[in-house]
């Protein structure tokens, strides 16, 4: 056998009071630790943001710079346009008035200029080597009619920045182009001007956007294609969303939603397993978006050297807490202590156990004055008890015979009809702490089937139990006398008459049932009046005179009825038990309730035995009264009449 460990009162107060300390300073660590990592990715999403907006600014004012060169041009271009010959020579020079544009172009419309032919398009680019390189492009290889920038020029019929593209037969290089249409006099379009800006530079400086050490960034254009990505294998070649399939990303596709939806912010997402912040905004000018991805744990990462020192500054306090913490309970509860020996001592009955003198005065002192007086009150309080308890032990004898003598003398087998007794029989007796006398009998005899239900309410628990045997007795009587239930009822009365009992009644209910015919007979003292169920499932009370309980008054009269039951016909005996069972709100279950109860069984299960008619009536009680303790017993009787034949027996059969 393992030996229990006690611990003593001052350690066990020392250990919760370490326990409530540690819970505190572990709540401050992580309220500190939530605190500041909100603080710090706030602070990197602003980071990130600031520069996020340098690069949007340095990328707009490059775009702007390319835009005015073209616009500066384009009074010009119109004053040459008689003479188109001369336009190569317009096209080179804004091709070499700044450094960022690479390539630009004239390109009119289908037979502008009828001796040119179809295609007419005098275009410059400086990608092919250290010289500009004047060409005029147009025809089946290099179709600019069909090219996107041109057709998204001539819809739009502003000026427009292309989608980023691969300039096979021009360039030759990945760029943007910016288009800007021409106009004549009637407002028709005659055709566009161009500048091309490389991206290289462009993918170059993105790259370098890092606002951490493991920071990536990339640009999508308006449709989610790649323009920018450390890998450069997908720049043009994947939009966010094909890239983001091939990850399986749920988190990449809202991004690709987000930022082409025009939003900015910055936000934490999980990109292939690791925790990332995310801040994105849009390049106004031309509808891309740009995003750069940091470590989340970089973003944070100086916040757990602080949280360290925090951690360490704690920790160190909380020692020397506990190390003060431990003496001063320690020497504050010794006085308790002892005292709590003491108190043991006086628990397993030593009422003279000695009480500590040296103790300080104050509360302590206080303390053991009370037990003093608690030892003394003790010890009367025991010796009342002794006498207390063996009053209390007659009485709990006097009930326990009381019990014994009510269960066991009532029958505890039933006839079913399977055996052939014409009846299907069942019943239920549930005496509560006090007894209230609930009783019922039956028997078969000569083809009849004789019963009774009552309640007895006597002064005395043995006396009730008694007086409930005596009248069991005279039932049992009147049957071998072939008395019927009038006569039965009367017996009883005159047994209650001659053998007087100071507040004492019987209420019950008789009755005699010929198997054979189906009459029944039967005659009631007072008691509730029972169910009627015809085959059909029709329910009713049954109809009939009462008279007064039994020990009220000499009984000189009382009324017997008489009705034929019909094969498959029941009935449902109860006493007031049942329909004055009560629940914790103080709503009693009712005769009504029975009888609704009663009527919701037959018409589900027509064909229920007696036993499970008894149990589902009782556990509909149950379910009603719950937990709540019952002052009375509940009896309940019910049988279903099947029938023996047509007549009784001859005498000599």
């Amino acid at each position: 056998m393992k030996r229990k460990f006690n611990l003593s009162f001052s350690t066990r107060l020392y250990l919760w009071a370490t326990l409530l300390i540690l819970i505190t300073f572990s709540g401050i660590a992580a309220i500190f630790h939530t605190y500041s990592s909100q603080r710090e990715e706030e602070a990197g999403g602003r980071y990130a943001g600031f520069m996020l907006n340098e690069m949007v600014y340095s990328i707009n004012e490059r775009l702007l710079m390319v835009e005015n060169v073209v616009k500066r041009y384009e009074p010009i271009v119109e004053k040459t346009l008689s003479t188109p010959d001369s336009l190569m020579a317009l096209v080179e020079e804004w091709t070499l008035s700044d450094s960022l544009v690479i390539g630009g172009s004239i390109c009119f419309e289908p037979y502008y200029y009828s001796k040119k032919g179809e295609y007419f398009m005098p275009y410059v680019t400086t990608t092919l080597g250290n010289k500009p390189v004047s060409v005029y492009l147009g025809g089946k290889d290099y179709d600019y009619f069909k090219m996107e920038w041109y057709k998204s020029a001539k819809e739009a019929r502003q000026g427009i920045w292309s989608e980023p593209y691969y300039d096979d037969g021009g360039g030759d290089v990945m760029m943007i182009s910016y288009v800007l249409p021409l106009f004549n006099k009637y407002g028709n379009m005659i055709g566009v001007m161009t500048a091309d800006m490389s991206l290289e530079k462009l993918v170059k400086d993105v790259a370098h956007l890092r606002p951490y050490h493991d920071s990536f960034s990339f640009v999508v254009s308006r449709r989610g294609t790649f323009i920018v990505h450390p890998r450069r294998s997908v720049i043009l070649n994947q939009t966010i969303f094909s890239y983001a399939d091939s990850l399986d990303s749920e988190p990449m596709r809202q991004l690709g939603r987000d930022m082409l939806s025009g939003l900015a912010g910055y936000d934490r997402r999980t990109l292939r397993g690791k925790d990332m912040l995310v801040s994105y905004t849009t390049i106004p000018r031309t509808g891309w978006a740009i995003a750069t991805f940091s470590p989340y744990s970089e973003v944070v990462n100086h916040l757990g050297m602080v949280t360290g020192y925090m951690l360490a500054v704690l920790v160190v306090g909380l020692v020397g807490l506990l190390i003060v913490l431990r003496y001063v309970i320690k020497r504050n509860t010794r006085p308790l202590e002892d005292l709590t020996k003491v108190a043991y001592k006086i628990a397993r009955g030593d009422f003279s156990a000695r009480l500590p003198r040296d103790t300080p005065d104050g509360s302590v002192r206080t303390l053991v004055d009370a037990f003093a007086h608690m030892q003394q009150s003790l010890a009367d309080y025991v010796a009342s008890l002794r006498q207390s308890t063996l009053a209390q032990a007659r009485i709990q004898s006097e009930l326990d015979i009381a019990h014994a003598i009510q269960k066991e003398t009532m029958p505890r087998t039933f006839p079913t009809s399977a055996a052939g007794a014409g009846i299907d029989v069942f019943a239920m007796l549930n005496p509560v702490s006090t007894i209230g006398g609930d009783f019922y009998d039956f028997m078969l005899a000569d083809g009849k089937f004789y019963f009774c239900i009552g309640t007895v309410s006597c002064a005395g628990t043995v006396s009730t139990s008694l007086l409930m045997t005596v009248a069991r007795s005279v039932f049992r009587s009147s049957i071998s006398a072939a008395q019927g239930p009038e006569m039965t009822i009367k017996a009883m009365s005159n047994v209650l008459h001659d053998n007087p009992e100071s507040d004492m009644s019987i209420t019950v209910f008789v009755g005699a049932l010929d198997l054979y015919s189906g009459e029944l007979t039967y005659a009631n003292a007072s008691h509730n009046a029972p169910l009627l169920v015809q085959p059909d499932g029709m329910t009713e009370f049954l109809p009939g005179s009462s008279s007064l309980p039994l020990g009220v008054d000499v009984l000189e009269e009382c009324a017997q009825a008489s009705l034929v039951l019909k094969p498959g016909s029941r009935m449902v005996f109860f006493t007031d038990g049942i329909i004055t069972a009560t629940n914790a709100g103080g709503a009693a279950y009712t005769d009504y309730t029975l009888y609704h109860t009663v009527t919701i069984i037959m018409a589900n299960y027509p064909n229920l035995s007696a036993r499970d008619m008894i149990n589902r009536i009782g556990r509909s009680v149950r379910e009603h009264v719950g937990d709540q303790e019952q002052h009375r017993d509940q009896a309940l009787l019910t049988f279903t009449y099947k029938g023996l034949g047509k007549s009784a027996p001859s005498p000599d059969r």
